[in-house]
C-alpha cells in the first residue's frame, strides 16, 4: 500500500469548506470553483487561487515589523548569515547545534544524536532555516536558489509530516503544537511574504501551503496545550488568522486566540510580573509570543486589548528587577543568564517612554535610573538585593519561591551572590533537555545553594499539583527593607528523598548588612575597630524528630579556593561558618559517586565546566548554622559565632583586633 502523503485536506473540502468564497476579491476562486464542480477537475482552481495570494498579500505590512532572528542553534559558531544560507541549500541542516548532511530529499523524523535527543528532531521541525533563507534573499542576495530550497523543503515536508488528527498536542516528532505555533507566528509567515512570487512558488506550492495552514489552525484551536506553549500556539493562530482572512475559520481563529491570551494574561502572572514557570527564559518566551501578536495586529490595523499593553509592561519591569550588577539576569530555573537589555530591548517598540527600560537598554546613557535598590517580589517570591546599580555593586538573590509550573528545579531558599564584578556564588544552571548525568543534576537540590538532608534532595515535584487560584496566593517569603539592611526568610518543609520524608523543616533567614557600622559592639579589641565592608548573612535552621547529616552546598565562580580552619578563602570571597564540627569540602567536577561540582554555560549538550562546590556536612537534630560571606579576601573579619539551640537569635562577628560586634536576628 503506497504511503499516505499530505496534506492531508483534498481540494473538494479545501475549496468548499475552508474558504470565504463570499468574501470581497475571491470573486475569480468562486468562479473558478463553481467550474471545477462540474469538470470534478480543481486544478484552474488551484491556479486562481494561488494568482488571489500573489494579489492579495502584503509584504510591504508584514516587513513593517522588525526582523526577528530565528530561535535555537541553527547555525555554526562564528558562521555568517550567506554561509548558513549557502550550507542550509547543501541540506547539511543543524539543529540544537547538531550538524546532520542530507541527501536530495530531508528526512524530517531524523535523529542523527548519539542518545536520540528528540529536541533534534522536534527543533528541526521549527523551520529555522525556511526563514534564514529568506533573509539571506531579501538582504544580502537575490538568489533564486534560496527560494528553490523553501519550496523544496516545504514540499519535501508536507509531504511527509501527515497532519496527525486527535493525536495529543506534545506525542508528534512534527506536529507537537509548540512547533506549530512557532513555525505559524515565526518562521512559515516570513519565508511566504518573501518567497511567494517567484517561480518555484508554484501554484501547487501555493495551495499546499495553504491547505497546511488550515490544518495548522484546526490542530492549535483544538489540541492547544499549556503554560508558554499555549501562547506559542494562540500567537500561531493569531498569525494565520489575520493573514489569512480567506479561510471561513479565521475571525472565529482570531477571537479564540485573543479570548485565550487575555485569560492567560491573569492565570499566568503573578502580580509582581513573574510567569508562574519562574523561568527567566520562558518568562521571555511567552512576552516575546505577545509582542509577536501585538505587533501583526497593530501592522495590519487589528485591534488589541488594552489589557495586553498593561500587563506586559509590569512582566518586561522584571528584567530591570532582577538585573545584576553585570547588566545581566540570572538563569532561574530552566532560564537564561543574559543580558537584560537584550530581553528589553526588542520591547521598546511597545514602550518607547518607559524611563528605566530605556536606562537599561542604553547602559545608562539614556532614560532614568530605577529609585530603589533592593526589591521584594512577594508573590514570586524572591528578594533581591543590592546596595546600587554600578558594577562594583552587591547583590544578592534569595529564591522563597513556589515550584512552579513547568521548567522547575529543587531548588528552594537557594541563594545566589554578586561581589568582586562577578556572580561569585553561582549554580548549575540549566543544561540540555536529554536524560543525562548533567540534566538530572542540574535539576536536583545537589546543583544549588540549599541543604540537602541524608544525602536526599528536595522532593516538591513527586506530589506537587497546581491548582488556579495559587497564581493570586502570597509566597509566604517574609522581608524587610531598611536603609541599614536587607531580610527575608523563607520555610521549606515539602519533604526530602524518593519517599518525602517531611519530618525535616529548613528555615532560612538572609541578611544583607549594608551598614555594618550600626553593628552593636559587644567587647572592644585592640586598636582602631576596622572598617567593615557590606556583607551578606545567612541563618539556616534544621528541625527535625531525630537526628540527620545535613548537607549544606555552595557554588563558586571562583579560584584557588582554600579552607582555613572555619574560613573559606578566595580572591573574591570568604565565607565564615559557626559551626565549628562541620565536614568541609571542595568538590570540582566530580561524577561519582554522584555527579557534583559543574556548571552548565549553554543549554546544549556538552556546555557545562568544572566549579568549585564547598560542601558542609554538620550532624544533628534541630540546629542552627550561621555563614558569613564577605566580599574580597581581606581579612577584616576573622569569624562568626552563633549559639547552637535554636532559640538563640544573637549573632556574634569578631574582627582581625578583637572587636566583637553583635548582630540580632530579626
Amino acid at each position: 500500500m503506497e504511503k499516505k502523503k499530505g496534506p492531508l485536506l483534498d481540494d473538494y473540502t479545501f475549496f468548499e469548506t475552508c474558504l470565504d468564497l463570499d468574501r470581497t476579491g475571491m470573486e475569480e476562486v468562486k468562479e473558478a470553483v463553481e467550474l471545477a464542480k462540474k469538470e470534478e477537475n480543481y486544478q484552474s482552481a488551484r491556479h486562481a487561487f494561488a494568482e488571489h495570494i500573489r494579489k492579495s498579500l502584503k509584504p510591504e505590512q508584514f516587513f513593517s515589523m522588525p526582523y526577528e532572528k530565528p530561535e535555537n542553534v541553527y547555525k555554526r559558531p562564528e558562521e555568517t548569515d550567506l554561509e548558513t544560507a549557502e550550507r542550509i541549500c547543501r541540506h547539511c541542516l543543524i539543529s540544537v547545534g547538531v550538524p546532520c548532511q542530507f541527501g536530495e530529499i530531508v528526512d524530517w523524523e531524523a535523529n542523527p544524536t548519539y542518545n536520540q535527543y528528540k529536541e533534534w528532531t522536534w527543533q528541526l521541525n521549527r523551520h529555522n532555516e525556511w526563514k534564514e533563507l529568506a533573509y539571506v534573499y531579501r538582504t544580502i542576495n537575490r538568489d533564486e536558489k534560496y527560494a528553490k530550497a523553501c519550496a523544496d523543503f516545504f514540499s519535501s515536508w508536507v509531504k511527509q509530516a501527515i497532519y496527525p488528527g486527535e493525536v495529543q498536542g506534545d506525542q508528534t516528532k512534527c506536529w507537537r503544537t509548540i512547533e506549530c505555533g512557532i513555525r505559524m507566528g515565526a518562521t512559515w509567515p516570513y519565508a511566504l511574504h518573501t518567497f511567494y512570487q517567484t517561480p518555484y512558488f508554484t501554484d501547487d506550492i501555493l495551495v499546499d501551503w495553504y491547505k497546511s495552514l488550515w490544518e495548522h489552525g484546526n490542530r492549535m484551536q483544538y489540541h492547544h496545550w499549556k503554560n508558554n506553549w499555549l501562547i506559542m500556539e494562540m500567537n500561531g493562530l493569531a498569525y494565520i488568522a489575520i493573514l489569512c482572512p480567506e479561510f471561513k475559520k479565521s475571525k472565529e481563529w482570531l477571537d479564540f486566540a485573543f479570548e485565550r491570551l487575555g485569560k492567560e494574561l491573569k492565570r499566568q502572572f503573578y502580580a509582581d510580573g513573574f510567569q508562574f514557570e519562574l523561568s527567566t527564559n520562558y518568562h521571555d518566551v511567552v512576552i516575546n509570543n505577545y509582542q509577536r501578536t501585538i505587533q501583526l495586529a497593530k501592522a495590519y490595523h487589528v485591534a488589541v486589548p488594552q489589557e495586553f499593553m498593561d500587563d506586559l509592561e509590569n512582566a518586561v519591569r522584571l528584567y530591570v528587577r532582577m538585573m545584576m550588577p553585570d547588566g545581566k539576569v540570572p538563569d532561574l530555573n530552566d532560564g537564561r543568564m543574559k543580558e537584560a537589555s537584550v530581553f528589553i530591548q526588542p520591547k521598546l517598540i511597545l514602550y518607547p517612554d518607559c524611563p528605566d527600560f530605556n536606562w537599561v537598554v542604553s547602559h545608562g546613557k539614556e532614560g532614568r535610573r530605577p529609585d530603589y535598590d533592593s526589591l521584594a517580589l512577594p508573590d514570586s517570591g524572591y528578594m533581591i538585593m543590592r546596595n546600587g546599580w554600578t558594577e562594583n555593586s552587591l547583590w544578592g538573590l534569595f529564591d522563597a519561591a513556589p515550584f512552579g509550573t513547568a521548567h522547575q528545579h529543587e531548588d528552594k531558599l537557594s541563594l545566589l551572590l554578586y561581589m568582586g564584578n562577578k556572580l561569585v556564588l553561582t549554580e548549575g544552571g540549566n543544561y540540555a533537555y536529554d536524560d543525562s548525568e548533567m540534566r538530572r543534576y542540574v535539576l536536583s537540590t545537589r546543583s544549588h545553594n540549599t541543604i540537602r538532608v541524608d544525602g536526599m534532595d528536595q522532593n516538591r515535584g513527586r506530589d506537587y499539583v497546581w491548582k488556579e487560584e495559587d497564581i493570586h496566593k502570597n509566597s509566604g517569603m517574609e522581608y524587610s527593607i531598611t536603609e541599614d539592611y536587607d531580610y527575608a526568610k523563607g520555610i521549606y518543609e515539602e519533604g526530602y528523598g524518593p519517599e518525602v520524608d517531611r519530618s525535616i523543616t529548613h528555615t532560612r533567614s538572609v541578611y544583607f548588612i549594608k551598614n555594618p557600622e550600626r553593628l552593636t559592639v559587644v567587647k572592644e579589641g585592640v586598636g582602631d575597630k576596622e572598617k567593615l565592608e557590606p556583607f551578606f548573612v545567612v541563618v539556616d535552621r534544621m528541625n527535625a524528630d531525630c537526628s540527620h547529616t545535613y548537607e549544606t552546598l555552595w557554588h563558586l565562580d571562583t579560584r584557588e579556593v582554600q579552607i582555613q580552619n572555619h574560613r573559606v578563602i578566595s580572591k573574591e570571597l570568604s565565607i565564615l561558618t559557626s559551626v565549628s564540627n562541620a565536614n568541609s569540602t571542595i568538590i570540582c567536577g566530580q561524577e561519582k559517586p554522584e555527579w557534583q561540582g559543574f556548571r552548565a554555560y549553554g543549554g546544549n549538550q556538552g556546555e557545562y565546566l568544572p566549579v568549585p562546590t564547598l560542601q558542609q556536612k554538620t550532624v544533628g537534630q534541630n540546629i542552627r548554622m550561621v555563614t558569613v560571606f564577605y566580599p574580597g579576601e581581606q581579612r577584616s573579619m576573622e569569624r562568626v559565632e552563633a549559639a547552637i539551640a535554636c532559640s538563640e537569635r544573637e549573632i556574634r562577628f569578631v574582627t582581625r583586633n578583637g572587636w566583637m560586634l553583635k548582630w540580632d536576628e530579626k
